[in-house]
């Protein structure tokens, strides 16, 4: 008997996951994507089980210099994430986003509820020349924001695990949010928000999660009883 061919034949297959997005529920099935995604970070991001512990800074840690101003481009995460849900057209592409999105959240806040970082941000104080929009910006990022939850970066992983979902459809806008989502990453280090490392594990992450659904996880129609609960939710908004 050829065992590599039994092998190949018994062997792991993937799973297959219901789609729970459709044409019809794409609007609300974003906004409850957003809500749970934002829930997910932040109960993390304030609620501590251990203490965060910082990371040495390396010497590019320390020459990159700190731009106030890039909070702008930092902040333009919510319009990928907002750009690239309303761009899919491919229904099962779009399934792929909210489940690989959701799982590379809940991994994050799981390594972050195991293994808390902080950056040192009290070390970079904004400047008192700071025009009025931008210091208003960063301060409210900065008071949301607790400078915990750092390694690896949700906001890299997330950004570019979104520009990846053009690798499926649409491939001629992959470059443009591939830039894109590296400008957002390269802000999150002159803002100082991160370090190079959790930048560079970021980075992994997003490719890891979206290989594991674009290889091993196959989507299915999604059942009635998943269908009559998401249509009883719509029904009671």
């Amino acid at each position: 008997m050829n065992t590599t061919t039994t092998s190949t034949a018994r062997g792991f297959t993937g799973w297959s996951v219901p789609m729970l997005i459709t044409q019809e529920n794409k609007t609300w099935m974003g906004l409850t994507l957003a809500f749970v995604a934002t829930v997910l970070y932040m109960t993390s991001n304030h609620i501590h089980l251990f203490p965060p512990q910082l990371l040495p800074m390396t010497a590019l840690d320390q020459a990159i210099p700190f731009v106030p101003g890039t909070v702008w481009i930092y902040t333009s995460e919510y319009y990928l994430f907002l750009t690239v849900y309303l761009l899919c057209k491919d229904i099962e592409n779009l399934n792929r986003y909210a489940y690989s999105f959701l799982t590379l959240q809940s991994l994050s806040v799981l390594i972050f509820w195991i293994w808390p970082t902080t950056f040192p941000r009290d070390q970079f104080p904004l400047p008192a020349d700071l025009d009025a929009l931008t210091f208003k910006l960063f301060s409210s990022l900065r008071a949301a924001d607790t400078p915990a939850s750092c390694c690896p970066s949700l906001h890299v992983s997330s950004v570019y695990l979104s520009s990846f979902m053009f690798l499926r459809e649409q491939r001629g806008k992959f470059p443009f949010f591939f830039v894109w989502a590296t400008s957002i990453a390269l802000t999150t280090l002159t803002t100082k928000q991160h370090y190079i490392i959790d930048v560079v594990t970021g980075f992994l992450m997003a490719v890891i999660v979206y290989g594991f659904f674009n290889t091993f996880v196959s989507l299915r129609p999604g059942s009635g009883a998943a269908r009559r609960f998401l249509q009883g939710l719509q029904a009671k908004r």
